[in-house]
């Protein structure tokens, strides 16, 4: 299989991200010596990222245009570079929210900030000051984030899909905080409350969203834009589903993080509300004690893993991921391949292909 040109978009967007954080460290510096870390903190916390979201974004892009001329590949990359800029500050937040030790294989922002402290025998708690730390670099991250992206809008749409990125991710963030706590009343079952803060906390700011950004600025006919919206909710899908499966029976190394934590944290995913289903009396005991328990041991989380394969809930995961898969790739053979060029169908293909990881 052909990978679409990631390493291309992570290069341009990172060569705006670094122009554009120099030049506001130096505009942070003239307030103060100390705000000017900000930026650099902000820079470093971006290293690494795959730049998902500014593919989609080129990907719509291409989809609406074809090839694209120096002046809109400029703007492209500057629109995928604010989504970027939203995207860390979801991930400084949810950090935060989750009470995640890593990101990206590194300290997470308010866990160095509170080393940074207690490092300087700092006055206060050490705990607030990383916490209000991630709080306001976050803040920072989603305000620079519409100032990159305001040189670059062709009109009103790309704009307002910006701002529906922006606002939609938040809703997201709060229906999963919701989810935790047992208080989602407008669905019927754990699993459909899973579902509803998959599409809004993930499939709008991570395909869809970034999609129609793409597509607008380059003037997509509302055919397309139909396509596209087709696409992206089967394909943003699989991705949260690939994840969920990850966040239990990944790789530590390539993740970043531990594969312990969603289970010590309770995360309400399809994969747990499936397992629950699936689960006797006596494994429900298990995972009452288990899930959401920070001090639950190593062999308990693995019992909890364990219950997830017996009951066929991994299993069943990985069926809804190709299901989505195949959804997403009909789309773009059927609706895709009439609207647009091959060029365009083939990266969208590979791009869900790729958030699924079937293998197929």
């Amino acid at each position: 299989m052909q990978h679409p040109p990631f390493d291309d978009v992570r290069e341009s967007v990172t060569a705006v991200l670094t122009r554009f954080l120099q030049s506001e460290q130096e505009g942070l510096a003239a307030l103060a010596p100390e705000p000017a870390a900000l930026s650099s903190k902000l820079e470093g916390f971006l290293e690494g990222g795959k730049c998902l979201r500014p593919m989609f974004v080129r990907a719509g892009a291409l989809a609406a245009a074809g090839d694209l001329d120096d002046t809109t590949e400029h703007d492209i990359a500057q629109l995928g570079a604010a989504v970027e800029l939203v995207q860390a500050a979801a991930l400084i937040h949810d950090d935060v929210l989750d009470h995640s030790p890593t990101r990206r294989g590194r300290p997470a922002i308010h866990v160095a900030a509170t080393a940074q402290h207690e490092k300087h025998n700092l006055k206060g708690n050490a705990e607030d000051f990383g916490v209000a730390t991630a709080v306001i670099l976050g803040d920072l991250a989603l305000s620079l984030a519409h100032q990159l992206a305001s040189s670059a809008f062709a009109g009103e749409d790309d704009r307002a899909h910006f701002h529906a990125l922006c606002a939609e991710v938040m809703a997201g963030q709060y229906l999963d905080i919701l989810n935790q706590a047992g208080a989602i009343t407008s669905t019927d079952s754990a699993a459909t409350s899973a579902r509803l803060v998959t599409r809004w906390k993930t499939v709008s700011y991570t395909v869809h969203r970034p999609l129609m950004i793409g597509a607008t600025r380059c003037g997509a006919s509302p055919e397309l834009l139909t396509a596209l919206s087709d696409y992206a909710l089967p394909a943003g899908e699989a991705f949260q589903l690939r994840d969920d499966l990850d966040g239990v029976f990944g790789d530590e190394s390539a993740l970043g993080k531990s594969t312990s934590s969603d289970i010590l944290e309770g995360k309400r995913t399809m994969l747990l509300a499936f397992t629950e289903e699936g689960s006797t009396e006596a494994e429900r005991r298990v995972l009452a004690a288990t899930v959401g328990n920070p001090q639950a041991t190593a062999e308990e989380v693995s019992r909890v893993r364990d219950i997830m394969e017996s009951t066929g809930a991994r299993e069943s995961v990985e069926g809804l991921i190709r299901t989505r898969e195949d959804n997403a790739r009909d789309v773009v053979a059927r609706e895709l391949s009439t609207l647009t060029s091959r060029k365009a169908c083939e990266l969208l293909d590979s791009l869900v292909r790729q958030l699924a990881r079937t293998g197929r």
